[in-house]
């Protein structure tokens, strides 16, 4: 371990220690894997659309890409070996994912429109640091959800979201298998999160005020489920494209919305 960064581990998890605040973090044991599996996506439960509402329609449709992707970036991993050995050709950070036309980690939800209150589901949102990456890169949570927050390397890591509505954090994670819970009592969408000690981790938090809201798959297409019949304002947003909205009406069953984005 270089100087550097033995410095800068020191400073993050003083820097955890200091804005952590009072939330307990948890270490569970968990078995030694191959840094191929280590670099692997891992599955992001709850992440890629929002609780069950009590109405029968719906709203699905694609978030297309206009526009020609940024290339990828090539990520310098020198800095921490043991994220080098998880990628030994390499790793590349690619901000627009298109496929097929199709935008994925779009964030699609109802910004207006609903009445009454939602009150936010048990079961909390996870947010994976694995393979030197936060996954997802797109998590869309409800005001008062848990947000679980894992370390699945064996390497530090630190999530430090820096809302505007909401508090700020900075949580440091040095051993695998670390989980914390967090939670955000505000709605906010488009949180940044970074990794303060792998500046290429980057990803979104958004805060809804109700359970009707989905992040786009790989080829684009999303699903919103169990709305009442009404007229709403849906609004998509992505991190690195400009974001739209739409009147949508829903009655008596299902409804389509196609959106595009631009670069």
């Amino acid at each position: 371990m270089s100087t550097r960064y033995g410095f800068a581990l020191t400073l993050t998890v003083i820097a955890a220690t200091a804005c952590g605040g009072s939330q307990t973090s948890t270490t569970t044991t968990s078995q030694q894997s191959s840094p191929a599996a280590a670099a692997a996506p891992a599955a992001a439960p709850a992440a890629a659309g929002g609780g069950a509402g009590s109405g029968s329609g719906s709203i699905a449709g694609k978030v297309s890409f206009e526009g020609t992707p940024d290339a990828p970036q090539k990520v310098k991993l020198s800095a921490d070996a043991k994220c080098a050995a998880m990628h030994k050709d390499g790793l590349e950070r690619q901000t627009i994912k298109v496929k097929d036309g199709g935008l994925a980690e779009a964030l699609v939800y109802v910004k207006s429109g609903l009445s009454g209150s939602y009150p936010a589901p048990a079961e909390p949102v996870v947010l994976d640091q694995q393979g030197c990456d936060y996954h997802p890169h797109m998590v869309a949570m409800q005001a008062g959800q848990g947000l679980k927050i894992r370390n699945s390397d064996e390497t530090l890591h630190n999530i430090h979201p820096k809302p505007k509505a909401n508090e700020e954090f900075n949580l440091g994670q040095p051993r695998k298998g670390m989980e914390s819970e967090r939670k955000f009592d505000k709605p906010e969408v488009m949180i940044p999160v970074g990794c303060d000690v792998h500046p290429w981790m980057r990803a979104y938090i958004s805060v809804l005020s109700n359970p009707f809201f989905a992040v786009t798959k790989d080829d684009g297409s999303y699903e919103i489920k169990g709305l009442p019949d009404g007229e709403y304002e849906v609004e998509v947003l992505h991190g690195k494209a400009k974001g739209t909205t739409q009147k949508v009406t829903v009655k008596g069953g299902a409804a389509k919305a196609d959106f595009t984005l631009k670069g």
